[in-house]
């Protein structure tokens, strides 16, 4: 069999020619693995010469089979051949005009993962990213779970800012009830703006047992096409009023929480809980700078076949996490002024980016030699929560406990590879948004492939905001 490869920047093709010895072979492999579906008179199944199949289908009643054993085969033979071949998908398949002494011949094009030329990995100086827990931090988290375990009583007098009102309400506009603008023994408390601008005000001074009008406007951009601008007058009876009762740091409230005997106890707690999350969201945004970085200073042309599929990853992964709040995705798209295929546009640079990453990380792993030995494996899975964790992944992913234990640990051990090799000293002012961003998550692949760690980036949708009076 003649055959030739051409591989261009992200593309491989292949050409294979077979002589009419070769393709004979390929029909007679194809009659011993099909004979057994043909029924020709005289013949029990299976038993039929190929000649005879051929006078009673027709001559060419192998072709089909014989092309598709043949190309699968060949195929397989020359990935084998070509192993430092990164191939994306499946390959494109066509026929070829046959040349002097060939019997048959295709081509097949595979898309291949991009190449990286890696720049600066090492010795980059970044901001300095630096979290510590301090006195104020401890005290506003203790203020956190005093004010959850509060319990609320009744009170005596009018309503106040951060009281909690006990109401009936029936809406109305033009004197007509409106859809959603009716409830009873709703918990209201004022100042938390939970209802549109100036229904909270309205009760302001209110006390139990009191019926009262309160006239409010709803917005020009509220979502209710029918009352967008419109005004409105609830009639709201108010049952009760109530205060929160906030309990006095004791050694008792301590104990009744099951976790510690004293307040110097329980304030320590708080106080380590918080310095292990703020080391890990230090990791973490050390993690995102540097990758950021390293990504940035490599040169890598993404394939758009590529890019395609992880924007369609990326949907997928949109449309599970809808499914968990009951909502369809275009639904949710439809309510938040946009449609799915919007969605897919402004996820193709981001995907661009989530690929580039994942091939930087590998290329800097084959570059440093990072490995993980299967004691090491074997050692992670000896945790208990860690094996079920990781079964539970790939039972529902695919692939197996050992996969996500090599990848996890090969993951880690790379962060800490570039943690350990650049240095976050350069001073920068932090914004507001550092508090708003999210954790950085482990690069780990839905099923994942020995020593191939993939980064995985969630796109993360908020669940549409109720309002109740509508």
């Amino acid at each position: 069999m003649k055959s030739t490869f051409e591989k261009n920047l992200n593309e491989a093709v292949f050409r294979e020619a077979l002589n009419n010895e070769e393709w004979n072979a390929e029909i007679e492999n194809a009659y011993n693995r099909t004979k057994g579906k043909y029924k020709v008179p005289g013949f029990r199944p299976g038993k039929a010469p190929r000649r005879f199949i051929e006078m009673h289908y027709g001559a060419g009643v192998f072709f089909d089979a014989a092309v598709d054993m043949c190309i699968n085969r060949v195929y397989r033979e020359e990935l084998n051949k070509h192993p430092e071949l990164e191939v994306f998908g499946q390959p494109e398949v066509s026929f070829e005009k046959a040349e002097e002494g060939e019997a048959f011949a295709f081509t097949f094009k595979v898309t291949l993962y991009p190449e990286v030329k890696l720049g600066d990995y090492k010795g980059i100086k970044l901001p300095k990213i630096e979290y510590n827990v301090s006195d104020e931090d401890v005290d506003t988290r203790i203020k956190a779970d005093l004010a959850q375990a509060a319990r609320n009583v009744s009170k005596d007098g009018a309503a106040a800012n951060g009281d909690i009102t006990v109401i009936d309400y029936v809406g109305t506009v033009d004197g007509v009830e409106f859809e959603g603008g009716k409830a009873e023994k709703y918990e209201l408390k004022l100042g938390s703006g939970s209802f549109i601008p100036g229904f909270e005000d309205g009760l302001i001074g209110a006390v139990k047992g009191e019926e009262r009008d309160v006239k409010v406007k709803f917005p020009d951009e509220y979502h209710a096409e029918n009352l967008k601008g419109k005004d409105a007058v609830f009639h709201v009876k108010v049952n009760d009023v109530m205060t929160e009762e906030i309990p006095e740091l004791t050694d008792e409230f301590v104990k009744d929480r099951g976790r510690y005997e004293t307040v110097a106890e329980y304030k320590a707690g708080i106080r380590e809980a918080l310095e292990v999350s703020a080391k890990s969201r230090e990791r973490n945004e050390r993690v995102d700078a540097v990758m950021k970085a390293v990504t940035e200073k490599a040169e890598c042309t993404v394939p758009e076949k590529i890019i395609a599929a992880e924007v369609e990853r990326m949907y997928a992964e949109f449309e599970h996490q809808m499914s968990h709040y009951g909502i369809s995705p275009e639904d949710y798209l439809k309510y938040n002024n946009s449609s799915p295929a919007q969605f897919r546009e402004e996820r193709k640079e981001p995907a661009e980016r989530n690929i580039k990453m994942r091939q930087v990380m590998k290329a800097i792993i084959a570059a440093e030699n990072i490995e993980v030995s299967q004691d090491e494996v074997k050692q992670k899975l000896r945790d208990p929560n860690v094996r079920a964790e990781l079964e539970h992944a790939a039972k529902h992913n695919g692939g197996y406990a050992e996969e996500y234990a090599y990848n996890d640990l090969l993951t880690d051990k790379f962060f800490d590879f570039l943690l350990s090799n650049n240095e976050f000293t350069l001073e920068a002012e932090k914004t507001d948004d550092a508090e708003k961003k999210p954790a950085a998550k482990k690069p780990a692949a839905k099923k994942p492939a020995a020593k191939k760690p993939a980064a995985k980036k969630t796109v993360k949708a908020d669940k549409p905001e109720e309002e109740k009076a509508e």
